[in-house]
């Protein structure tokens, strides 16, 4: 019997489809986006069929091929340095001429800052104030009507001004309808960061016989939480690794004004599945200000410190890590569970998200120092902005604690952090320069 030979076109499918899929797997297991600082080297190793080449126009970038001869015809090691400051972009062609994908770089200069730990109070007065619960007003006859309805507002709605008077505190809004006598009242309010007018009409409470429009309302928030680093060039400072939301509306406070205080933790309640834990302090008994909150943001809360953070040890002081450093493996965090005294404690990083940088979950990450377990169960609130360590770097900020897993919990790239301080140092510097020239 005479044997079939394969032919030449299966030979051509089966090729065309690893590479197919080659392709698509480099697409999604390359990075889109690489941060480099100045100066240092980044080595961006891959394997692929595909035979990949790295390549840049950019004259910020400076790329080698590996001299290692170890590697196989599939493996492409580069190591990649930044020149200077800026942004770029890294070219990965097959053969060298087939384009597969672009890499974003950002080159951005090295910094240190000092990685804190320590807990902090934080009392935070809003720009405005914000509908929390829209209710009713009771009329003399028992029945029910909702001024604040009738005129659109609903909750989470902030407001800034009322009859021509801005409101700062409750306060401005009560006396405003007090004085109403019933007399519509012109109302401004913000509806996610778009501003609207309206006219609301108070109404005589069959109650108490005082004028009310029905809506109920806050003007600040104080809570714990820890302070994550300094910039001990300019004192700007960024904590918590989270915004500061309203507890009713979930929206995001838009910052009047904000103090930042000293705290000691006092006692700890253990977090269980299912219902997370939770530092216990306290700072408004006696309050010691340290700082002001100048932006509340999904990234954490910054501002300017008021004293010197390395003659008062308030951390120590730790270059930062990009995104691009960080890996999946061994960390640390530096926290305090007991009075003010901060200690550094060994978790692993299990998850990294890298392609969207936008986010505030970037990693995954699991407490394995049996001290911190024995002693809170995992992650607890007011833990937030716990400073993560890797190779001696400052990489992020303890975020979220899984509920339901208290062991395990989210953390939030520094870099992210970095850029809204450095915007906030950049603005501080400015200023400074113009009262000089002055």
């Amino acid at each position: 019997m005479q044997k079939k030979s394969l032919k030449p076109s299966f030979f051509i499918i089966v090729v065309v489809l690893i590479l197919a899929v080659s392709y698509i797997v480099t697409l999604f297991v390359l990075p889109g986006n690489i941060t480099l600082f100045t100066g240092e080297n980044y080595t961006l190793l891959f394997k692929s069929p595909l035979f990949l080449q790295a390549y840049s126009k950019s004259h910020i970038l400076k790329i080698t091929n590996s001299n290692d001869k170890t590697v196989t015809a599939f493996e492409r090691p580069y190591t990649v340095q930044a020149l200077e400051e800026g942004q770029a972009q890294l070219d990965l062609l097959m053969f060298g001429v087939i384009p597969v994908k672009t890499v974003q770089v950002r080159s951005i200069d090295s910094q240190q800052v000092v990685a804190c730990g320590r807990p902090i109070g934080i009392k935070l007065k809003t720009n405005g104030i914000i509908v929390i619960n829209i209710s009713g007003v009771i009329l003399d006859d028992g029945s029910r009507v909702s001024p604040a309805e009738t005129a659109g507002l609903l909750t989470g709605d902030i407001l800034y001004k009322a009859g021509g008077k801005n409101l700062s505190k409750i306060r401005d809004l009560l006396d405003v309808v007090e004085n109403s006598k019933g007399n519509p009242i012109a109302i401004s309010y913000k509806r996610q960061n778009v501003l609207y007018t309206t006219s609301i009409t108070p109404i005589k409470s069959g109650e108490d016989q005082q004028y009310r429009i029905g809506i109920w309302v806050r003007d600040s928030s104080a809570g714990i939480g820890t302070l994550t680093y300094i910039d001990p060039s300019n004192k700007v400072y960024g904590a918590l690794g989270h915004g500061i939301n309203d507890i009713d509306t979930g929206a995001l406070l838009q910052v009047g004004s904000g103090q930042l205080m000293r705290s000691n933790i006092e006692g700890i309640k253990r977090g269980l599945k299912g219902s997370p834990g939770e530092l216990e302090g306290e700072f408004l008994d006696n309050p010691k200000i340290v700082g002001n909150i100048e932006m509340n943001t999904d990234y954490g809360v910054f501002g300017r410190f008021d004293i010197d953070p390395i003659k008062e040890k308030w951390g120590r002081l730790v270059p930062i890590g990009s995104h691009s450093l960080v890996h999946i493996g061994r960390a640390t965090i530096l926290a305090c569970i007991r009075d003010n005294i901060v200690e550094e404690y060994e978790i692993e990083i299990q998850r990294i998200a890298k392609t969207d940088l936008t986010s505030t979950k970037n990693m995954v990450i699991r407490i394995t120092d049996k001290r911190l377990l024995n002693s809170t169960g995992g992650i607890v609130q007011g833990m937030s902005g716990s400073p993560i360590l890797q190779d001696g770097r400052l990489i992020g900020a303890v975020t979220h604690v899984f509920i339901n897993d208290p062991v395990r919990g989210y953390g939030v790239f520094i870099e992210s952090m970095i850029d809204k301080s450095n915007n906030l140092g950049k603005t501080t510097s400015a200023l400074a320069q113009a009262a000089g020239n002055d």
